[in-house]
């Protein structure tokens, strides 16, 4: 393995990186997406040039940074597992990206000094630092941005709560739990406006909450998990011991397996399991009378109360889901009490 100043080279090379990336990142902790995409870039010039030069990194008209361009970005994040789309120039068109990619270059070209390494160990140290700014767009980019789901309202509610469920798990924090918790709180709050729902972390426990479950509404507790277990056995038997009757809210594709699991511990019959693309998309399609344009009405009513619980319950906002903005022109402006961009188009 090549070392360079006693250290093995992806290690160094990762290092060096890493200094350069945080060295651009704003006191408010931002950084813009032109650095993340540039460090790409750079790293696929490496592949088959080095020392990176002016010449190397230049594109032949000096103004822009070679090879850099959205479709080399789409490659090299779903190279790396990532399917989700990102910036829709790449960073290619702005002035500031060529000097960011000089810049990077000096620092990779100073790093190994007088060393020559091989084609292959450059391909490898190259495609460890693609690894670590595919890690940093997830963390410092798509981590950050309010969801994007296509609301589309030809389809069943339970299909558009599905996309909704399914863009969460495209994120690399997996907040998928929470965004379940809150569409379920959503639907409770409009459904049973004279009621008193929960609003608290989605990560709060029972017992901090004082609360026989994730919802507890007359003697009814609701339970809300992506992944079912055996945890749930003992949670169930001591609501009805309490008097309680449980409902346990899982993805559709668990549901068959909750049920038996409950049927399995003897409670078939005393604990209820649905599904909670169900559970929330045929209580909306009923609110709005099975009529189209008030169950428009009633969609939007849910995104836009999902994104009031968000607001109030959670610190990472980006879990909201943007707007589009026939739900604006339905129920205007959000307010001031919480902002967020409204999508055009």
């Amino acid at each position: 393995m090549l070392k360079i100043a006693g250290y093995q080279a992806p290690e160094a090379v990762l290092e060096e990186a890493s200094n350069w990336y945080e060295g651009h990142r704003s006191k408010n902790g931002n950084i813009n997406t032109n650095v993340m995409t540039v460090g790409i870039a750079v790293a696929e010039l490496m592949k088959t040039n080095f020392p990176l030069t002016e010449d190397v990194v230049k594109s032949k008209n000096q103004s822009q940074v070679r090879g850099l361009s959205r479709t080399l970005i789409s490659r090299v994040l779903k190279e790396n597992g990532v399917d989700q789309e990102f910036t829709s120039e790449g960073g290619r068109t702005s002035r500031g990206s060529l000097v960011l990619a000089l810049e990077l270059a000096e620092r990779l070209n100073k790093l190994f000094d007088e060393a020559e390494p091989e084609d292959q160990e450059l391909i490898a140290i190259a495609n460890t630092l693609q690894r670590y700014f595919v890690a940093r767009i997830q963390a410092d980019y798509f981590a950050k941005q309010k969801m994007r789901v296509d609301i589309d309202i030809a389809k069943p509610v339970q299909r558009i709560v599905e996309d909704i469920l399914a863009e969460a798990r495209l994120r690399p924090d997996q907040p998928t739990g929470i965004v379940a918790q809150h569409l379920v709180g959503a639907k409770l709050e409009i459904r049973f406006p004279e009621l008193e729902v929960g609003r608290d972390k989605a990560n709060a426990a029972d017992m901090q909450t004082n609360r026989q479950g994730d919802f507890e509404l007359g003697n009814t507790a609701f339970h809300v998990t992506l992944s079912p277990s055996v945890k749930l056995i003992p949670r169930a038997r001591e609501n009805i011991r309490e008097g309680y009757r449980p409902i346990v809210l899982v993805p559709y594709e668990k549901l068959e397996f909750t049920k038996e699991l409950f049927n399995t511990e003897g409670l078939d019959g005393k604990v209820e399991a649905q599904s909670i693309e169900a559970f929330v998309g045929l209580n909306i399609e009923e609110l709005g009378r099975f009529s189209a344009e008030e169950i428009k009405t009633q969609i939007a009513a849910l995104i836009r109360r999902y994104n009031e619980r968000i607001f109030s319950c959670e610190v990472d906002k980006s879990l909201m889901i943007m707007e589009p903005t026939w739900i604006t022109d339905l129920l205007g402006e959000p307010g001031a009490s919480y902002g967020y961009a409204v999508m055009t188009g």
